[in-house]
């Protein structure tokens, strides 16, 4: 993880890591489903979201994917997003093993 060891191991921190790890993994069948339905906003917006969160919970690689996602999205390139939604569920799984 990319964060200051400082705020790392503070207990309220960690609690806050894994509850937005598990927002992510239940937003991710709903990411999926607006990546068939063709749904660009919904992705876009998601992107926009990831790209701006995740890097203040020390996750560097989402939040550059997120940012990846909302400027894919907006040029509709859906084989381009489909890799970036299997690059971020292969990120947040690294993150929580147990998925």
């Amino acid at each position: 993880m990319d964060i200051d060891d400082e705020y790392f191991n503070d207990p309220e921190f960690q609690l806050l890591i894994q509850k937005y790890l598990k927002y992510l993994l239940e937003s991710l069948r709903e990411v999926k489903a607006n990546l068939y339905n063709r749904d660009f906003e919904k992705l876009r917006q998601f992107g926009h979201n990831l790209k701006g969160v995740a890097g203040g919970y020390g996750f560097d690689e989402l939040s550059k994917l997120g940012g990846k996602i909302e400027t894919v999205s907006s040029s509709e390139n859906f084989d381009f997003l489909k890799n970036l939604i299997s690059d971020f569920e292969a990120s947040l799984k690294k993150r929580m093993p147990t998925v």
